[in-house]
């Protein structure tokens, strides 16, 4: 039994499989009931286990309370280290688990459940998640899904982890919530308070999570797709982890304790006191770019108020070769390092990590590397990176580009980061790569990069906003969630993705041209990136972003911490400009403070009014518009009742802070 201040979890092994439950006596939420715990196929057969275990408890430094299990397979060939952590400040457990080959022979990992779980029906359960980025599949970005899960009815279906954004279908970032009370349909953003439970899936390959009900329970299942893995002797399987954690009030709630335990306990640390960062990318200007062009946009984003320069496609002498390219770069890189160091900023480079043109000269030595010649991204075919000597030549190249050109900032891209791969001249199996290309391949890629040079910021940009799990999050320290896309989609990106992620996941690219409305669309979150041809830019339009970046920075203070309230969703990404009314809030943790984003795309009424949440009912606020200015005083309790009426034209916008004055 694990127990902290906030959360009970009893582990069992009987008839030869371990089981879990988790309850609490303090926080309340959806009770786990027994479930199975690291469930493992070897050879078509599920593991069975002795019935002789090894219990031993640790307690870190952090405060958590750690549980490991060494249970033999009860034929002896195998044995699972059985991992489960409680923590004393979030009402969450983690859970993952290491499989050992003990015999002479290998043996072949079949399948493999994440997680297994099951929690008490009352009627029928609802479950929230949330698509990620698809270039294809709908035009409205990370749409918002609310299914109910009844007995009798198909299991629900999500697909999560490293789908390319060209995949024609639905997939989902790797977070789930299920609630015990149903919304209604006539009224969806309207706050509800129920018990419920949250999970986050740590595996960058792809997975599928299914949700059905039946005999009083509704059941949640995540298992790995397409696994295969040959397991040699002394060799360890590594069961990926997963958390799950209670709540109590709607889907804002349940992101927020999410969000609050990631931060803690998931996430690696913000890159300095400043993140998210306001930033430049160079892909405004193509791949046509070179030193005296872009020491100038450097020159400019200081101006400007930027914090972080990147070199986007077409810096290196092709994909995968990355070394500059003489004939932009003569003196290489460093020029450009060097003088964003002077002024105080960081420096990177787009890297499609995966992809290598075939007349680079690794290609050219090493055929065999890659997995097909055809064009995958760019003119670059695919690389596995789930094939060691392939994954160490990129480690030695990416070591020496940041030693070199003094990069202190990789945005990895790319077509699907975790390839299908079946050759079987390749150190993974030819069935496994989706295991291989992503806990053997680019999850220990990113992991040695952090680990050798801690100094580096990293990015993921996997095909636009793909692959947004709790294992990128866990490598990495902010994600993209669109691509260089319009401004409605953006805050589609936004909206969507603040639920199961911190706002330093929400990078945002802005390709509009700076105003009014497309500079405050870009400015809740972060990171803020700029990718325009700024040196290009009017007085005006610099006078505007500059005023707008620092209005960013006052306002990234508030955000990095604060609970994400959803208002108004952006649902209707017509003709890619949007229709209707969307609002967006953030309320401090003392909820002292808070900010309303509102926005009005083609369409729909003039007048609306908007309805603050999360604000003590019993404390004086005043609320000011930025462009409208003072809007009066009332109570908490009168803001979120009545609400503030506003008028927007359309393609308008409006910023309102909401700050306390005091108590009644």
């Amino acid at each position: 039994m694990l127990e902290t201040p906030t959360v009970a979890c009893r582990v069992a092994l009987a008839d030869g499989e371990l089981t879990w439950q988790m309850t609490s006596a303090t926080h309340p939420g959806l009770d786990v009931s027994p479930s199975p715990l690291s469930r493992i196929t070897v050879g078509g057969q599920r593991l069975q286990l002795s019935a002789a275990a090894d219990v031993r408890f640790g307690a870190p430094a952090d405060g958590t309370l750690t549980l490991t299990l060494r249970v033999p397979s009860a034929d002896g060939r195998l044995q699972l280290i059985q991992h489960v952590q409680a923590f004393a400040g979030h009402p969450f457990v983690r859970m993952w688990a290491e499989l050992i080959n003990l015999s002479d022979e290998p043996v072949q990992v079949t399948g493999c459940d994440i997680l297994n779980m099951r929690a008490p029906l009352d009627g029928r359960n609802n479950l929230f998640h949330v698509e990620q980025f698809s270039w294809n599949y709908r035009p409205d970005k990370f749409a918002l899904h609310k299914v109910q899960i009844v007995p009798g009815r198909a299991a629900h279906e999500i697909r999560m982890g490293s789908f390319g954004a060209h995949y024609w279908a639905p997939s989902s970032c790797a977070w789930a919530a299920l609630r015990a009370g149903l919304d209604s349909p006539d009224e969806p953003d309207v706050a509800r308070s129920d018990i419920g439970l949250v999970l986050g899936i740590e595996f960058n390959g792809k997975s599928r999570l299914f949700a059905w009900a039946r005999e009083g329970h509704t059941f949640l299942r995540s298992t790995i797709d397409d696994l295969a893995h040959a397991l040699a002797p002394g060799q360890t399987f590594d069961v990926p982890a997963c958390f799950i954690g209670r709540f109590l009030g709607d889907w804002d709630e349940a992101g927020y304790v999410t969000q609050r335990f990631a931060e803690a306990h998931v996430y690696p640390p913000a890159p300095d006191e400043r993140y998210p960062w306001a930033q430049y990318n160079s892909w405004g200007y193509g791949q046509d770019i070179h030193e005296a062009q872009q020491l100038a946009a450097i020159e400019r984003c200081a101006e400007l108020g930027i914090e972080a320069v990147v070199m986007d496609l077409g810096w290196a002498r092709r994909i995968g070769d990355w070394r500059p390219d003489p004939n932009k770069f003569p003196r290489g890189l460093r020029p450009l390092s060097e003088r964003c160091a002077a002024l105080g900023m960081r420096f990177g480079v787009h890297m499609a990590l995966a992809q290598m043109s075939l007349d680079a000269p690794a290609a050219q030595a090493h055929p065999e590397w890659l997995i097909h010649t055809g064009d995958d991204y760019f003119g670059a075919a695919p690389l596995c990176l789930g094939h060691v000597p392939c994954r160490e030549w990129l480690t030695g190249e990416i070591m020496r580009l940041i030693d070199e050109e003094g990069v202190n900032y990789i945005i990895q891209d790319g077509e699907d980061m975790v390839k299908r791969c079946g050759r079987n001249d390749h150190t993974h199996a030819p069935g496994d790569s989706n295991y291989a290309n992503s806990e053997r391949g680019l999850d220990c890629l990113i992991a040695t990069i952090r680990r050798q040079r801690p100094h580096v910021t990293l990015e993921n940009c996997e095909d636009g906003g793909c692959m947004l799990t709790y294992k990128m999050a866990r490598l990495y320290h902010t994600s993209i969630t669109v691509d260089n896309i319009a401004t409605y989609a953006t805050r589609q990106g936004i909206y969507g993705a603040s639920f199961p992620f911190s706002l330093r996941y929400s990078v945002r690219y802005m390709q509009d041209d700076p105003n009014r409305y497309t500079l405050r669309s870009a400015i809740f979150g972060g990171p803020l990136i700029l990718m325009q041809r700024i040196t290009e830019w009017t007085p005006q339009q610099v006078a505007e972003t500059r005023a707008a970046i620092a209005r960013y920075k006052e306002l990234r203070t508030l955000t990095r911490d604060a609970k994400v309230i959803h208002l108004l969703a952006p649902r209707y990404n017509v003709e890619g400009r949007g229709w209707g009314w969307d609002a967006i809030q953030a309320v401090s943790p003392d909820r002292s403070r808070s900010v309303v984003m509102v926005f009005r795309a083609m369409g729909g009424p003039t007048q609306r009014t908007i309805r603050p949440r999360g604000l003590e009912a019993t404390t004086v606020y005043r609320a000011r518009a930025e462009d409208r200015g003072d809007l009066g005083t009332m109570t908490g309790a009168a803001l979120m009742r009545d609400g503030l009426e506003l008028r927007l034209d359309e393609f308008d916008s409006e910023a309102i802070w909401i700050e306390a004055q005091r108590s009644v």
